[in-house]
Formats: structure tokens, C-alpha cells, sequence
């Protein structure tokens, strides 16, 4: 991805560019320029402030792309105003197994229920409880892409200071110049997580991964120091995959809670982020900053979707599931589609109303209907 800066503009007459001058817009090859016109003293001034005074040149991150990875993400920039991508988290944490034909994967429980398989899953990668070796959550991730699901993948990082996953962290620590125990924690978690994309990788699997959940969920050990150290951890991790370890088939994804204004406040930049999105919870169905995202959308290419989605709290009463294209259709048409989230079937179409119908539906994009 290439940042949106705009190229620097310099006024002078005669430009140093890559071993070539620029001479009133033409340019002038290096040997022939006219250096006794530059040698006059205001030109000479200028030149030599041309060289000794910094320039913040447009900044360029995770310019290439695997195959895979363009394909899947021009899948993606290419849903929403009527075709709204159905997806589910396959795995949150509690010991949910990656493997999509296992009874507590909730991939194998929608198809149950409904007969369809969703477009979209997620797994988790929990390096907190550890459940599973990571081969299992790697092979779970690699039937997902061979049977023809796009992958999501989550990261839920243990905290680096050695204490709960809820608890307090000094974030700074990861981010110091010189070596120490929380750094050295979080650097060995990230060694770990980037081999297991690197096998990924090697197997042409592309994944839309989300290194951080609920970027402003302060429950959570990495978003307790608020918006600017956790995009600083953010790109911290999104710069060590793809320029230290080379990781190029990520389609990178970035998420905020339902609080309003979180998902412009913790936003790490366009440079970063490919998929951005809101978790939504309880019946309101809701995507505060909408306006703002389809202007990402619309100016920088983003994917916008509802990154977690349930659609009633546990004592509510089992509701329609068609109201979630209702309200796509009515006041969220640019969004890309939605992730139901696992853990309890009130959030999904499990412990709801007409949920073979909600993936039946004409403009809902599952496996079965791409």
C-alpha cells in the first residue's frame, strides 16, 4: 500500500532528482547541467538548502502483494450496494476448534442450521490460553482457503508483561530502543505468529488478518494506554511482517467497538489498514462512523464492513435475521457485509429467527452463492 501523500513539490528552478535536474519542468541530464546559472549566489543558496534541510518524502508501506492477496482484495473492494458478504467467526478463544467439520466450530454449526456454508470465516489464533499447537489453527486456516472460503485470521497476543490478558501493560516497553523483557515477550510472539504466515504463505494461502482486536476495547491489555500507543503497537507489528519478515499475501484489517468516534481516533492510517470496520452488538445495528468510512472507501480504496456482529443480547428475545440485510440496504449500503461473531448463538443466526433465509437471500454472498 502507498500512503496518500502527494508527491513533494520543490520550487526551485533547478531540482536534484535521482541524478537528473529538473529545469523549469524539463529534465536536464545530470552532466549538462548549466551549473554557471546554479552558482550564482541566491541560486547557490538555494541549492545547498535543497540538500541540508530534511524532506518528509512520501512515505511507502507494503507496496506488493501476492497474487492471492490482490484477488481476495479486489474481491472485497468489489461487494457492498447489494451483495453484502456473510461471514462468521469460526473460532473466538475457549477452546473452539479450528478444524471447520468439528462440532464446536461454529463454520460446521451455521452450515447445520442452514444448509450454507458462509463466504467468509475467522480464526483465532490464541496465544494467551494456547489451546491448540499452532499446526492445528495452520491446517484449520488452509481447508478453510481449499474449500473455498476467504480466511480471516485474528491474533489474540498474551499480555507481554507476564500478567492477564486484561491486565495493565507499559506499552512503551515494546516500543524502546534498547532490549527488555516485555519487548523481548512481544517479539517472540510476533517471530511465532509470522512463521505461521509465512507457512501460510508458502502454501499461496492469502488471509485478511487483524493483528489486534477492538483496537479501543480497554478490557484488553494492548488498547489500555489509549489511541496513540496502540497504533503505534499496530504499526510496530503491521512494519516487522511485511519489511523484516517479507509477509506480502496479508490483506491487513483494523477494528474498533461500537464506541463512537473510536474507529477515526484509533485509526493507524491509510498506509496501514486495507479493511476497516465496527463490532455492533444488541439490536441497534449500528455503524457510527459510517460517513467517515465510505469517504475512506471512496478516496483510498478501504473495504468497510461490520467486523463483529451480534444482532441481540442473551435476554432479548430471538429476532428477525433479515433484518440485517434490511438495514444494509437502508442506511449502510457501502459496507462490504458482516462477520457474526461465535462464543453464544444469540449474536448469529443459530439462536435467531430466519437464518437460512438471511443466507438464501438474493444479495447475500455465501460459499454457495459467490
Amino acid at each position: 500500500m502507498k500512503s496518500g501523500l502527494s508527491p513533494v513539490r520543490m520550487t526551485l528552478h533547478y531540482q536534484h532528482s535521482l541524478g537528473d535536474t529538473l529545469q523549469r519542468g524539463k529534465r536536464v541530464p545530470w552532466g549538462q547541467v548549466p551549473w554557471g546559472r546554479v552558482a550564482h549566489p541566491t541560486g547557490f543558496l538555494l541549492l545547498l538548502a535543497f540538500f541540508l534541510v530534511p524532506v518528509a518524502w512520501p512515505q511507502v508501506v507494503c507496496e506488493s502483494r501476492t497474487p492471492e492477496g490482490e484477488k481476495v482484495l479486489g474481491y472485497l473492494k468489489g461487494l457492498g450496494n447489494g451483495r453484502y458478504m456473510f461471514g462468521q467467526m469460526a473460532t473466538w478463544v475457549h477452546n473452539e476448534n479450528p478444524d471447520m467439520d468439528h462440532p464446536s466450530n461454529w463454520l460446521k454449526k451455521v452450515y447445520d442450521h442452514t444448509g450454507k456454508m458462509p463466504r467468509y470465516g475467522c480464526v483465532t489464533y490464541d496465544f494467551d490460553d494456547d489451546p491448540f499447537p499452532d499446526s492445528a489453527w495452520n491446517n484449520g486456516v488452509k481447508e478453510m482457503w481449499d474449500r473455498g472460503l476467504i480466511v480471516g485470521v485474528f491474533t489474540f497476543y498474551a499480555n507481554p508483561s507476564g500478567r492477564s490478558w486484561n491486565g495493565p501493560v507499559d506499552i512503551d516497553r515494546i516500543l524502546a530502543a534498547g532490549d527488555n523483557p516485555t519487548k523481548k515477550n512481544f517479539y517472540k510472539q510476533m517471530d511465532r505468529m509470522a512463521g505461521n504466515l509465512q507457512w501460510l504463505k508458502e502454501q499461496g494461502i492469502a488471509v485478511v488478518y487483524t493483528p489486534f482486536v477492538e483496537s479501543d476495547d480497554r478490557n484488553k491489555w494492548h488498547a489500555k494506554e489509549g489511541p496513540e500507543n496502540i497504533i503505534k503497537l499496530y504499526r510496530v507489528v503491521h512494519d516487522y511482517f511485511t519489511k523484516d519478515k517479507g509477509l506480502d499475501n496479508i490483506i491487513w484489517a483494523y477494528h474498533t467497538t461500537a464506541n463512537y468516534g473510536a474507529l477515526e481516533k484509533y485509526y493507524p492510517g491509510d498506509a496501514y489498514v486495507d479493511v476497516l470496520g465496527k463490532s455492533a452488538y444488541g439490536t441497534g445495528l449500528n455503524f457510527s462512523e459510517y460517513t467517515w468510512g465510505v469517504e475512506k472507501k471512496k478516496t483510498a480504496g478501504k473495504v468497510i464492513w461490520w467486523s463483529e456482529l451480534g444482532i441481540r443480547g442473551r435476554s432479548d428475545p430471538p429476532r428477525d435475521c433479515l433484518d440485517v440485510v434490511r438495514k444494509l440496504e437502508a442506511s449502510y449500503p457501502e459496507l462490504a457485509g458482516f462477520v457474526f461473531w461465535s462464543d453464544n448463538g444469540h449474536y448469529n443466526v443459530i439462536g435467531n429467527d430466519n437464518g437460512p433465509e438471511l443466507m438464501a437471500h438474493a444479495k447475500i454472498v455465501t460459499l454457495e452463492a459467490k
